[in-house]
């Protein structure tokens, strides 16, 4: 599986935001995402208007739809830029020169720790999130892509290097561990968990047990 850098992570999930007008690299854009993205998180995404974003700038709204043609598509991209963060960052531990079953344990760590992040600590994006999951947004179906993907790389590697059972059909594995993996990166189902530190355990005693699974 080939490398993916952090530019070309932000070239994959700009791709997969639909209602993106102009110039990809305009400064005006940057502009119009970081305020929508303060706004966001200061009321949430549902009481944020293009109007509002418009006047935090001291522009017209007509303005910004030279640059994004709604506020759901304004709202893709905040988000794809905040998954970015956790994709970026659960990337690169499937990249570091470590056993599989080391990535594998980390892996997931950092998932939970980038999850806790963003859902819980800054509550609006929590807000956007569950709206982008709620509409089935194609900026959230490309991060369970990544993480998928993320997954399969260390598998893939750790059945390469004897550390896993290789009976069992790749896609099966992966499909296992990113259904279980999933309450320990959704916005509401891990707001049901408990305390981040009753998450913690909980996230090592599901882990153990995957990795026991996986044991050839």
């Amino acid at each position: 599986m080939s490398k993916k850098t952090a530019n070309d992570t932000a070239s994959d999930l700009s791709d997969a935001t639909p209602g993106q007008r102009g110039p990809a690299d305009h400064e005006r854009r940057e502009q119009i995402l970081s305020v929508a993205d303060d706004l966001f998180k200061a009321h949430g995404f549902r009481k944020t208007s293009v109007t509002d974003i418009a006047r935090e700038i001291g522009v017209s709204s007509a303005y910004l739809y030279r640059f994004f043609n709604s506020k759901q598509a304004i709202g893709e991209a905040v988000c794809a830029r905040a998954l970015s963060s956790m994709d970026n960052a659960i990337r690169a531990v499937a990249e570091r020169d470590q056993p599989a079953t080391q990535r594998l344990r980390d892996m997931l760590q950092t998932l939970l720790e980038e999850a806790l992040r963003l859902f819980l600590r800054e509550r609006r994006m929590h807000d956007i999130i569950v709206v982008s999951i709620e509409n089935q947004w194609s900026v959230t179906e490309e991060h369970n892509r990544v993480v998928y993907e993320t997954i399969e790389k260390i598998v893939a590697d750790g059945r390469d290097s004897g550390e896993f059972e290789r009976k069992t059909p790749l896609d099966e594995v992966c499909t296992a561990i990113r259904v279980t993996a999933a309450a320990y990166a959704h916005p509401v189902l891990l707001s049901r968990l408990g305390d981040p530190e009753e998450m913690e355990t909980k996230l090592t005693a599901v882990t153990n047990l995957i990795l026991r699974s996986l044991a050839p």
